[in-house]
């Protein structure tokens, strides 16, 4: 049986709705872990976005965070790859937003940042436990090290700003009404072959799971691609394999004891 890295997304296909996971899923990834495997959450999180998962977030050994742009080592906590977006695009996109009363939200670890404060943004918030700073004043904004953008209520125009203006920059939609702002050469698909790379794990030993349009890229690029059963159509035509259970009926322990198995050598 072959080392893998497996690479799991976590909103839909790790994780159950409510972004809990189960005793058995975790219990099998510590069984896959102890027989040698590797095991990362890959998404288009920021760092703040993981406190949803509590104690849990560290139950595996990497978090490949920001599609793919930012890569952390679980047992000590360490970046090990970090994609920033450099500070003129960083200048142009939050100049466009703050002229154009347009909300958008952007990162540096841990911290978060909002141009305009509505309720979708307080909801979740609330849920987090962490409440995102105000920055309406572009004088008042740190430019330096921000891993990237997120746009909500007003992602249709910010889309139409980069699409125009803005190539350096690219999008993806990780649900609806939601797109994710990163570099031009970040995405999932390269943050799992980074780790693999660093790793020493050969690209056919490398398995992505995923269940909605921007995991097809990195499904349809790993050395074998599966599809949660409860995954969009055009994500199960892109995989090698769709799982018989969804997100929320222990996926993840399907996968895990197929890969126990040889299932993907």
């Amino acid at each position: 049986m072959n080392r893998k890295l497996l690479a799991m997304d976590l909103d839909g296909t790790a994780v159950a709705d409510d972004y809990s996971m189960s005793s058995s899923s975790i219990e099998a990834i510590a069984k896959a872990q102890k027989a040698g495997h590797v095991i990362a959450f890959v998404s288009g999180r920021r760092d703040v976005d993981m406190l949803t998962l509590g104690e849990e977030r560290w139950s595996v050994d990497y978090h490949i965070l920001n599609n793919g742009g930012k890569i952390i080592r679980c047992k000590d906590r360490k970046i090990i790859f970090n994609q920033i977006i450099d500070v003129k695009t960083c200048e142009k996109i939050i100049k466009h937003c703050l002229k154009n009363d347009l909300q958008l939200q952007f990162y540096r670890g841990m911290e978060w940042y909002v141009t305009k404060i509505n309720s979708r943004t307080m909801d979740y918030a609330r849920m987090l436990g962490v409440t995102p700073v105000l920055k309406d004043r572009f004088e008042d904004i740190d430019l330096e090290g921000i891993e990237g953008f997120m746009a909500t209520v007003d992602c249709d125009p910010v889309g139409r700003y980069i699409d125009e203006q803005l190539p350096e920059l690219c999008y993806s939609n990780s649900e609806p009404g939601t797109i994710d702002i990163m570099r031009n050469d970040v995405s999932k698909s390269n943050g799992i072959k980074v780790l693999a790379d660093m790793l020493g794990i050969a690209a056919k030993d490398t398995i992505a799971v995923g269940n909605y349009y921007n995991d097809i890229d990195m499904l349809e690029k790993a050395g074998t691609g599966i599809a949660v059963a409860n995954s969009l159509d055009e994500v199960k035509e892109a995989a090698d394999y769709v799982t018989i259970n969804d997100n929320n009926h222990d996926a993840v322990a399907e996968i895990m004891d197929l890969i126990m198995k040889g299932k993907f050598d």
